[in-house]
């Protein structure tokens, strides 16, 4: 039991410092991030646990005039840190307008 409740809060904090590093750098409209790491846990043991696998949607004006490579680039510079600590994997939806 100790166990599930550690991994929920430390999928809770993970999440939350997704939404605040993002929200912080790019200001957004819109921004939604959904774990969907139980989707990948026939193929990735982390996953099981949570945390690894998240679905993020954002509109920012920050995104203006900029590749589909570049707005990712953005997001993955972010949160560089939380990539090479345990986050596997972003599926990113990104736009600057609704």
């Amino acid at each position: 039991l100790y166990q599930n409740k550690a991994n929920f809060l430390k999928r809770a904090i993970l999440k939350k410092n997704i939404i605040e590093k993002l929200s912080m750098e790019l200001k957004p409209t819109l921004i939604e991030v959904i774990d969907e790491s139980h989707l990948h846990a026939s193929h990735n043991h982390q996953a099981k646990k949570g945390g690894t696998h998240f679905r993020v949607k954002i509109i920012s004006k920050a995104f203006r005039n900029k590749s589909r490579v570049q707005r990712h680039d953005i997001v993955h510079k972010i949160l560089d840190y939380e990539l090479k600590n345990g986050l596997h994997a972003l599926t990113l939806n990104l736009s600057d307008i609704r």
